[in-house]
């Protein structure tokens, strides 16, 4: 199984999982606490509620991927980058990932302090994977189409690991199976059986990353609202790292944190066999 370093961080099964926090600097995005404009006060809270909580890499997003908002293009997507870039240099030493579908955006948060890319579209920009390559960059592949107007807007499970095994590939790419109402086709039955099916990743020898932070499909399984949930966010995290997750991606960072060492401390070696 592949391990791969990003900024010094060492990611993949012969190591800790590792916690993705996450800012915002898009003002459309759902979730308040992680939204920020000012990128003073966004350092802060990396500094406070992120790395100060645990978080080994801080993801930052320039748009908020719910289908209900415009895509934007590249460009509007750089125009934004300068709060993200001034977020970096105000904060405290971490692994920073910048959430972009565009290679142009990825090539210049790369050569300005950022350490990896989490890219939502999977690689639907043909430039993304050399660009990566050419930084000698880590970079996260979503499970999506080839297309950058829908991201992750796959439904059957076995579509999933097909988009995920989709060439380009490079030597550092992660793989996130994107959990979520990313496709209106895809219905919550999908994503636990993509839960069900997550130690089936290990096949391609790369580390994983899991978002299911307070997703609608442990809703169901508890019957509780976003906000309560919490607890069955924790329990999904431990046993996704049972099953071979290395890297989480939350806004609960500390709780996450705890809840993935017990995966990792009493699940992995099972997992592994």
């Amino acid at each position: 199984m592949q391990n791969v370093s990003a900024g010094g961080l060492e990611i993949g099964p012969a190591h800790p999982p590792r916690i993705m926090g996450v800012l915002n600097v898009s003002e459309e995005s759902p979730y308040d606490p992680s939204v920020y404009d000012n990128p003073v006060d966004a350092a802060e809270y990396v500094d406070s509620e992120l790395i100060g909580e645990g978080a080994d890499i801080v993801d930052i997003g320039l748009e908020s991927a719910n289908k209900r908002f415009e895509v934007l293009t590249a460009e509007e997507e750089l125009d934004r980058l300068d709060t993200a870039i001034e977020t970096v240099e105000h904060a405290d030493d971490a692994v920073f990932s910048i959430e972009t579908r565009y290679a142009k955006v990825a090539d210049e948060a790369l050569s300005r302090g950022f350490d990896m890319v989490n890219d939502i579209c999977g690689f639907a920009d043909p430039e993304m994977a050399s660009v990566c390559e050419a930084h000698d960059a880590v970079v996260v592949k979503m499970a999506s189409p080839p297309d950058l107007q829908r991201p992750g807007a796959i439904a059957r499970v076995d579509d999933i690991y097909d988009a995920l095994a989709r060439e380009p590939l490079t030597d550092k790419t992660i793989l996130d199976p994107a959990f979520g109402g990313w496709s209106e086709d895809k219905t919550l039955a999908d994503d636990r059986e993509t839960f069900d099916r997550l130690g089936e990743l290990r096949r391609f020898e790369r580390p994983i990353l899991v978002s299911i932070n307070r997703k609608n499909f442990l809703g169901e399984v508890v019957g509780r609202d976003t906000e309560d949930r919490l607890p069955a966010s924790l329990a999904a995290t431990a046993l996704a790292v049972e099953r071979g997750a290395d890297v989480i991606r939350t806004h609960d960072v500390k709780e996450t944190l705890d809840a993935a060492l017990i995966g990792h401390e009493f699940g992995r070696e099972r997992a592994g066999e």
